[in-house]
C-alpha cells in the first residue's frame, strides 16, 4: 500500500492520531501506518493562495480510502480554478434552510410563506437527508413522477419543484454548485384553462338582471367593468347610438336606448359630443 501520493499540487498521504510519551501525535511518523493497513486514515495537504500570508497550506484527513482523499483534493484544486466550491458535507436540508434564512429579507411575507411550506412540508422529508453534491435531477424527476402518480396536483408539483429550482439556482450563482440539476427535472408548468368572454348580449343580460335585483350594489359593480377599459355603453351593451357617446355621471336609474331597462328617474347627463362617423 502506497503511504503517500504526490499530486501536480498537493499530495495524499496517511496519519494516524497515535501519541508517543509525551502525548504528542505520532502522525505520518506511526510505525503501525507500515505494518498494519486498516490502520490511521488518509488525507491530504495543498498550498493554496491566502491574502493574509500568501499562501497557506489546506489538511484535512479522516478519508477512508486513498481515492476519497484524492478526490477530495481534486474539488479543492477545481474551486480554485473555477471559482466554485462544493462542499461535500453540507446537506441539501441544511442548505434550504439556510437559503429561507436569506429569501426572508427580501420576498414579500406571502411569497416566503409559501416558501417555506413547500420546504418543510415536502422538500426536507424527501432530499434533506442528501449531500447536496450528491442531488441530481434523476432523484428530482423520481420524485415528481411519484407525487404525481399519488394523486397530487400537477400544479402543486410545479410549484414545490419550482422553489427547488429557485434554490438550487442561487447555489449556482453562489458558487456552491456547477450547475442546477432541478433545472429541466421539474414537471412543466400547467397550462391555464382556456378562459372564456362572454358576448355582449351575454354581458348585457348578467347586467339587466343584476339592475333589476340588485340596484343599490350595481354602482360597485359598475366600477370594476369600467376597469377594463370598455366605455359605459360598450359595458352594458348599447346600441351604437348610445356608445359614440360618454356619459359622465352613470346611475342605476339610466334610461339611454338599448336593452338596458328603464327605471324609475333619470340621473344620467351625457357630454353634447358630436357623433362619431360610421
Amino acid at each position: 500500500m502506497t503511504d503517500s501520493l504526490p499530486t501536480a499540487r498537493g499530495r495524499v498521504y496517511r496519519r494516524c492520531g497515535c501519541r508517543d510519551e509525551s502525548r504528542r501525535q505520532l502522525g505520518v511518523s506511526c510505525p503501525r501506518l507500515k505494518t498494519e493497513e486498516g490502520h490511521g486514515s488518509w488525507a491530504y495537504a495543498v498550498d493554496l493562495p491566502s491574502l493574509e500570508e500568501g499562501r497557506k497550506t489546506r489538511r484535512r484527513s479522516g478519508y477512508r480510502s486513498q481515492e476519497e482523499a484524492q478526490h477530495q483534493l481534486e474539488l479543492v484544486l477545481g474551486a480554485e480554478r473555477t471559482g466554485v466550491f462544493e462542499d461535500p458535507k453540507i446537506t441539501v436540508g441544511a442548505y434550504l434552510l439556510e437559503w429561507l434564512a436569506l429569501k426572508e429579507r427580501t420576498l414579500k411575507a406571502s411569497t416566503y410563506a409559501n416558501y417555506r411550506a413547500y420546504v418543510h412540508n415536502d422538500l426536507l422529508s424527501v432530499f434533506g437527508w442528501m449531500r447536496l453534491v450528491d442531488l441530481k435531477a434523476r432523484h428530482i424527476e423520481r420524485w415528481s413522477t411519484d407525487q404525481l402518480a399519488a394523486g397530487r396536483g400537477p400544479v402543486t408539483v410545479y410549484r414545490i419543484g419550482a422553489t427547488l429550482r429557485s434554490a438550487l439556482g442561487h447555489a449556482v450563482t453562489s458558487k456552491r454548485l456547477t450547475y442546477n440539476p432541478a433545472r429541466h427535472a421539474i414537471v412543466a408548468r400547467p397550462a391555464a384553462p382556456e378562459r372564456l368572454c362572454w358576448t355582449p348580449l351575454q354581458a348585457a343580460a348578467f347586467l339587466r338582471h343584476n339592475a333589476q335585483h340588485y340596484a343599490d350594489q350595481l354602482g360597485d359593480l359598475f366600477e370594476l367593468i369600467l376597469g377594463t377599459g370598455l366605455r359605459r355603453g360598450e359595458a352594458l351593451g348599447l346600441h351604437s347610438a348610445c356608445t359614440g357617446r360618454t356619459c359622465t355621471s352613470w346611475s342605476a336609474s339610466c334610461t339611454c336606448a338599448g336593452p338596458w331597462p328603464r327605471l324609475a328617474t333619470t340621473n344620467c347627463t351625457w357630454d353634447r359630443r358630436k357623433p362619431r362617423r360610421a
